[in-house]
């Protein structure tokens, strides 16, 4: 699916709540989660919101409502964490690191690994498809994310031996990997995205809660 096939209704829908609420929209996401359907939610002055089905119908059921506003808030919340410009920058001080190979094999591997992971991520990031919020998209985005915090978790875990000595450490090597480290910090590889969705699950529902009460049309 292209970024265009995504938002191709994007104009229908963007008439259909002007037309419900009477008021201007402010802003609109496609929303597929995974069971009912293509949907869209919709932000309109107020601030107050819409939820549309696929039929540009306001939906009636408060269970869907929250369902696809919590899809749509756990979309941005991943899209605000994967910074594809971070992770570039991360894949090119990995380069850096490449002379040292023999020096440090299984660090490097992992390294590679991580590198490999951040790639995929970045490209997903990149996405124009991504502009349909979806579970799949924001699972697929948890576990490339995993499969890259596990493998830098892994070069740190093979790196630790140098840590005591760096003042006996090759400067050039010394400078990679500390450009490595601050990159990987700024790329969000400290930490499992997963994790960070689960600790942040309480308040996704809450902030769905809170859309549902905002409803231009009743809910039941």
């Amino acid at each position: 699916m292209t970024g265009d096939e995504g938002i191709s209704g994007l104009n229908d829908a963007v008439r259909a709540a002007e037309a419900v609420g009477g008021r201007a929209v402010i802003g609109v996401r496609p929303v597929d989660p995974g069971t009912g359907g293509r949907a869209w939610v919709v932000a309109l002055e107020g601030p107050s919101y819409l939820v549309l089905g696929a039929n540009l119908a306001p939906v009636t059921s408060l269970t869907r409502a929250r369902d696809v506003a919590q899809t749509g808030l756990a979309a941005e919340v991943v899209e605000d964490t994967v910074d594809s410009d971070a992770l570039r920058v991360f894949i090119t001080t990995v380069g850096d690191l490449f002379p040292f190979d023999a020096e440090m094999p299984v660090a490097l591997a992992a390294l590679r690994r991580c590198a490999a992971a951040c790639r995929d991520l970045a490209d997903w990031r990149d996405d124009p498809a991504r502009a349909v919020a979806s579970m799949v998209g924001i699972d697929a985005a948890v576990a490339i994310q995993g499969r890259a915090h596990a493998a830098y978790a892994g070069f740190v875990s093979a790196t630790e031996p140098l840590v005591e000595q760096q003042t006996a450490l090759d400067p050039d090597l010394l400078g990679a990997l500390t450009a490595v480290e601050s990159a990987a910090a700024a790329a969000g590889l400290g930490a499992p995205l997963g994790g960070m969705l689960g600790a942040g699950a309480a308040s996704l529902m809450a902030a769905a809660d809170e859309m549902a009460q905002g409803h231009l049309t009743p809910l039941r």
